[in-house]
């Protein structure tokens, strides 16, 4: 739309310019020249005053056309500046979902460098990881064919700008790299790079790397809003290492935990029973002259052990671990635990297990009597020496009861408090609002008795 002065010029000027002619032809021309003559002189005053009045209109119409098409343009720029930052957060979205996804050190050092190409439209980008020392221990790079990079060399040792990137700790960019008072220069067979941004990735104040990105497509130079966008996934790609690093030290403590454990166990456990066969096989060996009938008694009771250790040991060997499975239902997860036991340790388990007394418990109360149980039948396979064993859990009134007993050696439980598992049954049982019996004595066997009061939620 043209502005309202100028429609109003449009239709009121040449009125005016009509009206004029009219009335100087008749006020003006008429009385002072011949008639052909004023007429002459009306068309060339008409003719001039309507070059006169469309020269200032197509100017004016032109300059409008100019500042239209400026104005165009600028739209069009921001446009495409805006789209740019849009594509850019996107990039970022992505890049800090995709990095928080991973928990591998490697693979997350190698998605921050891929994902801080994309999002800075960089043609190459690198990731410069630092030992002690302050040399470079690690450089991951995107972009960069294989075969280029392998020809290039060894790593770079940290001098240069990167060196300054290092020490400063500070963003930095820079139309040539060339020009930067501290370049040095690339070696043989390394590509042109002209434009280059770099960040540090700081986790509370600590290095983990700086990123380096060089050779900005599109354009001469990075942005402003490249490097905030950086910066931005530096951020992020700081939180990602130092989870994925605290992921495999958690790995690495709980390797060296499970080592403990298994060793304690099988030094209370299965080496104290060989300990022990050897012993009584030393007394056979004494009593073989003197005493066969004895020493035959003796045998078999050593062979009897040597099951025992070797039903234990399959535990471990085998990877049966009965701890797995507390996420399911306890009509699933205890016939489980049965089915391993006989499995490991050659022992017959019974199991009954009420469906409506397992819908009735709520998940911690289930987790609690999948441990008890698992923590019950692991004892009965190290040390109870069992033939039969049974689970059962059943509805009593307003509570759950879980039972397992076993028809083994027994247990001075006096003396066993601290031991064989009881105090974390005991824990659990109480962590729940539950109570734990526990009856056996030498050689009559054990039955551990769990019960948990139902709550009212968790009713069926």
């Amino acid at each position: 739309m043209f502005p309202a002065r100028l429609r109003v010029a449009g239709f009121v000027l040449p009125a005016l310019l009509i009206g004029l002619l009219v009335a100087a032809d008749y006020f003006v021309f008429e009385p002072l020249l011949p008639r052909g003559l004023s007429h002459v002189v009306l068309t060339v005053v008409g003719i001039a005053g309507v070059l006169a009045f469309s020269s200032a209109i197509f100017g004016r119409l032109t300059e409008l056309s100019r500042r239209d098409a400026e104005q165009t343009e600028r739209l069009r720029a921001l446009a495409a500046a805006l789209e740019q930052r849009r594509a850019q957060v996107q990039a970022l979205n992505v890049a800090g979902i995709s990095l928080t996804s991973e928990l591998d050190t490697a693979t997350v050092l190698q998605r921050v460098v891929d994902q801080a190409r994309l999002v800075a439209a960089a043609k190459y980008a690198a990731l410069g990881v630092f030992d002690e020392d302050g040399n470079v221990s690690q450089f991951i790079t995107s972009g960069m064919d294989p075969h280029v990079r392998e020809l290039i060399g060894p790593l770079p040792r940290g001098r240069g700008v990167l060196g300054v990137l290092q020490q400063d700790k500070a963003t930095l960019r820079l139309r040539r790299l060339q020009d930067h008072p501290s370049s040095v220069g690339f070696p043989a067979n390394h590509p042109p790079m002209h434009s280059f941004l770099g960040t540090p990735i700081l986790y509370r104040g600590v290095s983990l790397g700086n990123l380096y990105l060089t050779e900005k497509e599109g354009d001469a130079e990075f942005t402003s809003d490249d490097e905030e966008a950086i910066r931005t996934l530096a951020a992020q790609a700081a939180i990602a290492i130092e989870n994925a690093r605290l992921y495999e030290q958690l790995e690495r403590v709980s390797a060296l935990e499970e080592r403990h454990r298994i060793g304690m166990d099988l030094h209370d456990g299965v080496i104290q029973s060989l300990y022990g066969v050897s012993l009584l096989l030393e007394d056979v060996s004494a009593r073989t002259a003197s005493e066969p009938e004895e020493a035959r008694k003796g045998l078999e009771k050593a062979v009897d052990r040597l099951n025992a250790a070797i039903a234990d040991l399959r535990n471990y060997v085998l990877g049966l671990r009965p701890v797995r499975g507390s996420d399911r239902p306890l009509t699933e997860s205890l016939p489980t635990l049965a089915a391993q036991a006989r499995s490991n340790a050659l022992i017959d388990v019974e199991v009954v297990v009420s469906p409506q007394a397992a819908a009735a418990l709520d998940q911690p109360g289930r987790e609690a009597a999948f441990y008890i149980a698992a923590d019950a039948l692991g004892n009965i396979q190290r040390h109870a020496r069992a033939h039969r064993a049974a689970v059962r859990l059943h509805q009593n009134d307003s509570a759950v009861v879980l039972e397992i007993e076993d028809d083994g050696v027994g247990f001075d439980y006096e003396r066993a408090v601290e031991g064989h598992g009881l105090r974390n049954m005991r824990e659990r049982a109480f962590a729940v609002g539950g109570r734990l019996n526990v009856r056996t004595e030498p050689g009559r066997g054990s039955r551990i008795r769990f019960e948990l009061p139902i709550r009212r939620e968790a009713r069926p």
